[in-house]
């Protein structure tokens, strides 16, 4: 039985629609009015949902945003793929340099010292000095070679990763206009590492020597601090290092000074300094690691050599000469690439010191997605 005063009763036979105990009738339309016209809902009515997280894009080697350790290992691997030209041009410089440096150590050998007869002559004096000074001054001149095709090579690199970047395919013809301009500062910076290199090891070197005149008391001393002085040199070494790596980076891609150059590379390096060096590394273990394994089987032709003439009755000597000239071309070879990828990951880590710390990626992205082509977004202050 149903309560009277429930508010679900109605009147036995009351009309359906009637309004229960307590509610108020709705207003009901005037005999042969005319509906309202209601109209249909807007679509701006709706409110959207929220857009999902897209990924940023990625048109090069690398997602243009900071990048992740293990894309730092791997990106300079893809460049690699994606830059056979350069790699190409590497083993031909280094291999250049090989074969000049060869022709002039020989020219200095049979020009000088296979001249000499007796050492103690004082008529072949001069033939003597101008010996030594002959090999002095050409190691220097090699030496110095050595640092400018490397700084080329830099410098190349550099402008080819930072197109890569954007999804180009860069060859040697398109980034030299923008590398030749940076070969001045890029050469000096170069040739002022090697020349502080080569300060330290001579005030460490004329440091034991000092303590060697001195006596047995003096060889002890000195090899003592010197050992301590190599020590020392050799962690103050990877520190300098680690805070000037991308200082090749910045006058190529900023057009900077050496002087500015250094002062930004140790500013973009300034709270990331393990990150850096870490990568920097392990990179360069892999690669050692590597070229091991490819290196090892030629070193067994030499056992292979020796079985197949025991006698000595010349066949060896084919063997041996082929597997020695295959030896330093595979050296070369495994030289340029490892030099490729090693200025590879300077330049990704230069990258992305300014994604984190300046939004480079940012400026990137509006770049990629339509911004000015004619633009420079590596330009100093683009970010």
């Amino acid at each position: 039985m149903t309560d009277p005063g429930s508010s679900d009763w109605q009147s036995p036979g009351g009309p359906a629609g009637r309004p229960r105990y307590g509610e108020f009738a709705a207003p009901r339309a005037a005999p042969g009015a005319v509906p309202p016209v209601v109209p249909p809902p807007s679509p701006y009515d709706a409110v959207p949902p929220p857009p999902g997280w897209t990924p940023p894009p990625k048109p090069g080697i690398v997602p243009l945003r900071p990048i992740a350790f293990g894309t730092l290992l791997s990106a300079p691997f893809a460049m690699l793929r994606r830059s056979p030209g350069i790699v190409g041009l590497s083993f031909l410089i280094q291999l250049g340099v090989l074969l000049l440096s060869g022709g002039v150590l020989a020219g200095i050998f049979f020009a000088g010292f296979a001249r000499i007869t007796d050492w103690s002559d004082p008529e072949q004096a001069p033939l003597i000095a101008g010996s030594i000074a002959g090999s002095v001054i050409g190691g220097i001149v090699l030496l110095a070679l050595n640092y400018v095709t490397a700084a080329l090579l830099q410098g190349i690199v550099v402008a080819a990763v930072a197109r890569a970047t954007l999804g180009e395919r860069p060859t040697v013809r398109d980034v030299w206009p923008q590398v030749k301009g940076r070969m001045r500062p890029l050469i000096a910076w170069t040739l002022l590492a090697a020349a502080a290199i080569l300060v330290a090891l001579l005030v460490i070197a004329g440091i034991i020597l000092l303590g060697v005149s001195l006596g047995p008391v003096g060889i002890a001393i000195g090899i003592s601090v010197g050992v301590i002085l190599g020590l020392g040199a050799i962690v103050a070494g990877f520190w300098v290092f680690t805070k000037l790596c991308v200082v090749p980076s910045v006058i190529v891609l900023e057009r900077a000074g050496i002087r500015s150059a250094v002062v930004r590379s140790w500013s973009l390096t300034t709270g990331f300094f393990w990150r850096t060096l870490g990568v920097q590394l392990l990179v360069t273990v892999i690669l050692s690691i590597a070229a091991q394994i490819i290196t090892a089987p030629l070193s067994l032709l030499q056992v292979v050599a020796v079985l197949i003439d025991p006698n000595g009755t010349g066949s060896a000597i084919v063997v041996t000469v082929a597997v020695q000239i295959l030896t330093v071309v595979l050296s070369i070879f495994i030289g340029a690439i490892t030099t490729f990828l090693m200025s590879t990951l300077v330049a990704l880590i230069y990258l992305d010191l300014r994604m984190r710390k300046e939004g480079l990626d940012l400026v990137l992205q509006r770049h990629v997605e339509g911004g000015n082509p004619s633009a420079d977004p590596f330009a100093p202050g683009a970010a």
